[in-house]
């Protein structure tokens, strides 16, 4: 029998959970509640379609056609968007990772980002995934294994799901973050987003900027579908911006099906502009926390 194209499939459980958590990119393919979908999720049999569940390391989202300069070198990465010249999404997202632990309700997967001439940092990566009653929490550490400083950003590519058969034309919208740039406000014109907003008719691909509360030091997005379930994501102060896309672009058949919220410890295009980019000294790493749950 053929392995899946994620390669092997890791089932965890617990309070009515289930996800799966696949060895390329240590992605999550899918997160239901009793089998309701939490996360939009891909086929077993699928090639990973629009960074489903992905983790992006050493950068989320865009670098602008592909160049940056760091401690005065210039680098060229691939451009990994070709119709558009750019790099986009990292270097690991089809990088098979290594089970450190696996319980029935938690797995921990790593991997080595070796030096390239386009990144010429060596990274130790890993990401555990737990089920709890509280949903899905995922714990990133990332740690510079090189001898020199290094240039990082980091995110993840989770899509909230409105419901079963279900799409998002019908949900409901909210989230503590406020816009960045103009097409953020573009998508939310006059819209206090702390308040649900309805999704129809609106086409969003832009950047917010997280606005962790007082209490819990916590940004926070929820998804609310026409069955009145809501998928609401939290991320922790690490993550100063969050990522929405409305899937527009996505193949017949995934388009509106959902919405990424995108934790990001920075803006699209760090690399190159060097806004909020993390700088890894040897040994040095860094730990955030992110989860997801149906209420």
């Amino acid at each position: 029998m053929q392995a899946p194209p994620s390669g092997k499939q890791f089932h965890i459980s617990s309070d009515g959970y289930c996800a799966v958590i696949v060895e390329i990119g240590a992605g999550i393919r899918r997160l239901d509640l009793n089998d309701r979908p939490v996360l939009e999720s891909y086929r077993e049999d699928a090639i990973c379609d629009g960074a489903h569940g992905a983790h992006l390391v050493p950068w989320p989202n865009r670098v602008l056609g592909g160049t940056y300069q760091f401690m005065g070198q210039s680098y060229q990465l691939p451009l990994t968007e070709p119709t558009a010249g750019n790099a986009i999404h990292g270097l690991l997202r089809w990088t098979p990772f290594t089970v450190q632990a696996l319980t029935h309700q938690s797995v921990t997967l790593s991997a080595t980002l070796h030096p390239t001439p386009w990144y010429p940092f060596a990274l130790e990566v890993c990401f555990r995934h737990e089920l709890s009653a509280s949903g899905l929490t995922v714990t990133s550490k990332i740690i510079n294994r090189g001898l020199e400083a290094c240039p990082l950003a980091l995110g993840h590519h989770p899509y909230l799901s409105p419901g079963t058969d279900e799409t998002i034309d019908t949900a409901m919208f909210s989230t503590s973050a406020i816009p960045f740039d103009s097409a953020g406000e573009a998508a939310f014109p006059g819209s206090p987003l702390t308040e649900p907003v309805l999704l129809r008719h609106r086409i969003v691909d832009a950047t917010f900027v997280a606005q962790p509360s007082a209490q819990s030091n916590t940004s926070w997005v929820r998804l609310t579908g026409a069955d009145g379930r809501t998928v609401a994501l939290w991320a922790d102060a690490s993550y100063r911006y969050l990522q929405f896309f409305t899937g527009d672009s996505l193949a017949e058949g995934r388009r509106r099906r959902a919405i990424a919220a995108e934790p990001m410890t920075a803006p699209p295009n760090a690399l190159q502009s060097g806004q909020d980019l993390l700088v890894l000294r040897p040994n040095e790493s860094i730990e955030t926390q992110w989860g997801v749950q149906l209420q």
